[in-house]
């Protein structure tokens, strides 16, 4: 396994993380405990969850194998992070209480701010005692490390991470979108912060489709799921990469791409990279030169949740792009208010249809959303 230091904490974590929200057989406690443990045998040490996933279950099944792990923690440390959308102080401590207590924990090492899609959403939660409520819980010693979930654009992100001083930040990243995010990584690597990458497999698109990117594999020997991470685990920003495991299978896929990870020269990234944008020319690299719509419309993540179309006829693939990866409510984002000004479409470096995906986006929310 390999271990990287979290920005200027003093931490070092392991390069793959375990995400709590995949697990496959979530009503068997101890076939979930025993998959945690086995992580933690095979060199993992950073473990994510969250009050959502499985409805708690997540963080109950993590905690108990916890209670396990915890009596050789000494010897071979773990960190733990879970999270909160709440803006209220009194509702902020509610869910850490209870995480805590689910997880059978005296404190949490990161504790995330969490689902952040808009500087507005973050400003709000400030404006209501959020900030100052995790900062109390540090200063309680309930919290060790307080850090930003962000699904925001890399000038959003950067505008946040000027705000308050997140010691770490969490956002969605793949060979997919690297470019949407990419902005994201360099601000919090200039602030020393660390940096925790979810969605590494495009939310199941690349596995689901390995013919389209074998390209990424810069080995003989290796799969597209661990070229997928290797390329992850070369960007030196990167210093996690989290991965939803949901079986043992899917543990040692993780674990032998770091195993075997030699490195990938800059020259492979290039054209890794280069190959991502010309092979995929219809999907939305996410440069963000579009995001002046008038109507406030945010069209880069739109464009980016309607990648999903591009991979699939299911229409609810982009409904769950749209909420889960990009932090957009369909509901509260009014498609059909765009005015075909074609402003989009104009700045558009890749000469997409933008109007005519908006359409699409709309009769899909309206048929499925």
């Amino acid at each position: 396994m390999l271990y990287r230091p979290f920005g200027s904490t003093g931490i070092d974590v392991s390069a793959i993380g375990f995400g709590g929200m995949r697990f496959e057989f979530i009503d068997d406690e101890e076939a979930c405990a025993s998959l945690v443990k086995s992580a933690h045998e095979r060199g993992i040490n950073y473990f994510d969850t969250a009050p959502a996933y499985f409805e708690g279950r997540s963080e109950e099944r993590f905690g108990l194998a916890f209670s396990e792990m915890k009596k050789t923690r000494a010897e071979r440390p773990f960190y733990v992070s879970s999270k909160t959308t709440a803006a209220e102080p009194d509702q902020v401590r509610r869910d850490l209480e209870r995480s805590l207590e689910r997880m059978g924990l005296d404190a949490l090492d990161f504790y995330y701010v969490w689902w952040v899609a808009h500087p507005k959403s973050y400003f709000d939660r400030k404006a209501r005692g959020a900030l100052e409520a995790f900062t109390r819980l540090k200063e309680e010693g309930l919290i060790k490390h307080v850090v930003l979930s962000s699904h925001m654009s890399g000038v959003e992100s950067e505008e946040v991470l000027a705000d308050y001083p997140f010691e770490g930040v969490l956002i969605g990243y793949s060979a997919m979108n690297f470019t949407y995010r990419q902005r994201t990584l360099e601000a919090a690597a200039r602030g020393g912060r660390g940096v925790v990458v979810m969605n590494p497999l495009g939310g199941g698109i690349i596995p689901q489709h390995v013919e389209r990117f074998d390209f990424l594999r810069t080995r003989d020997d290796e799969s597209v799921v661990e070229a997928s991470l290797r390329f992850l685990l070369a960007t030196p920003e990167i210093q996690v990469v989290l991965v939803g495991l949901g079986n043992q299978q899917h543990l040692e896929e993780a674990i032998s791409a770091v195993d075997g990870f030699e490195g990938v020269s800059e020259a492979q990234m290039a054209r890794i990279r280069e190959r991502l944008v010309t092979s995929f020319d219809q999907m939305c690299t996410g440069c963000g030169y579009c995001d002046t719509c008038p109507e406030d419309l945010p069209i880069p993540r739109l464009m980016q949740s309607f990648n999903e179309r591009l991979f699939s006829d299911e229409p609810k693939k982009v409904i769950n792009a749209l909420r889960f990866a990009h932090g957009i409510y369909p509901e509260g984002h009014h498609v059909d208010q765009c005015t075909e000004c074609g402003q989009c479409e104009e700045v558009c470096t890749q000469s997409l249809p933008i109007i005519g995906r908006l359409k699409l986006i709309q009769h899909e929310i309206e048929q499925h959303g």
